[in-house]
């Protein structure tokens, strides 16, 4: 039996504490939106997700959320914990935070913005049933409309041929589950990594140097409710170069190649990102962007965004040392 608090939800237990271990732990980590988090927490009943044991975790990352109200809104059966921080602490925080507290033997992380389809939770769970020691990636379906849209909704796993190896660094925790033994300790996210991005590319780096593999669950199906456009994407992704990427490429040198990082030793590529070529063909996708543009401009954008940004940080002084802070 659980362990209740006085209003009678479930106390936040260390896992080895807990008095029943839970086959599966959805991590949600949010911060607001709250009608997108309700839409979540709904996708995950009973009803659609199968009878089995199971537990959803949200970690309030300092948005001051009212617990009461989104329990209300939501009206689900399944055992709901919460947990609140005071302040924000970021996306790698709330994940370690609700590992800390999760009690399943599979932890799946999924986004707050996410609405999980039927059978969802069954097939990660399946998966991992399947294939031992092995890190899952569910299918992310995206908005249509925009050029930018029908490009995002195009990377990632789904570009693979199916059974073909799943390489680390196309493990993201929008939608994928880990068995809990396989984590590496109690804080598997890296909370130094700084900004937007970069923390589940550091965990399935780490999870790959343990001799942990990769798979897609086609079935695990999740839709993502993004409001995003191509404006936000390249001012995150100037973030994560400038931010996320030195730390990454020093940590895990492999990932040089994977970033292409070595192409900005080239003055014709430093050239090629600059503004005299990068400017113009912004603006030309930002206006065009209604229209089924190639996804070699796509490509090209998000790499020039984050090469300056990686190039910005790389000028400014210590930058090195902090892209080496920590082995």
């Amino acid at each position: 039996m659980y362990r209740e608090s006085a209003e009678g939800r479930p106390l936040p237990y260390h896992h080895s504490f807990y008095e029943v271990v839970m086959d599966l732990s959805v991590i949600i980590p949010a911060h607001g939106r709250e009608d997108l988090l309700t839409r979540c927490l709904r996708s995950l009943d009973r009803t659609l997700q199968g009878n089995f044991d199971y537990e959803v975790c949200v970690v309030d990352d300092g948005s001051g959320m009212v617990e009461d109200q989104v329990r209300a809104d939501a009206s689900v059966e399944y055992p709901l914990r919460w947990l609140a921080f005071p302040e924000r602490r970021g996306r790698s925080a709330a994940r370690n935070e609700g590992v800390r507290i999760a009690s399943g033997e599979i932890v799946v992380f999924l986004d707050s913005d996410m609405e999980a389809r039927e059978g969802f939770l069954r097939a990660h769970m399946e998966a991992h049933r399947a294939k031992p020691r092995t890190a899952v990636i569910g299918r992310i379906l995206w908005p249509g409309g925009s050029g930018f849209l029908r490009y995002i909704g195009s990377r990632g796993v789904v570009k693979l041929a199916p059974g073909a190896t799943v390489p680390p660094w196309y493990f993201v925790t929008g939608n994928a589950s880990v068995r809990r033994t396989d984590l590496p300790g109690e804080q598997p996210f890296d909370e130094s990594i700084p900004g937007w991005g970069g923390e589940d590319l550091g965990l399935g780096m780490e999870l790959a140097r343990a001799g942990v593999r990769f798979a897609h669950a086609p079935g695990a199906v999740s839709y993502h409710h993004f409001t995003g456009d191509l404006d936000g994407h390249m001012k995150r992704t100037f973030g994560y170069g400038r931010g996320s990427v030195p730390v990454l490429a020093g940590r895990y040198p492999e990932l040089r190649n994977v970033l292409r990082l070595g192409l900005l030793d080239s003055a014709a590529w430093r050239f090629l990102v600059s503004d005299a070529v990068f400017r113009p063909l912004y603006a030309m996708a930002r206006t065009l962007d209604a229209l089924p543009l190639p996804a070699s401009l796509y490509n090209y954008l998000t790499f020039a965004a984050y090469a300056r940004g990686y190039l910005a940080r790389e000028q400014s002084p210590g930058a090195p040392e902090q892209a080496k802070k920590k082995d």
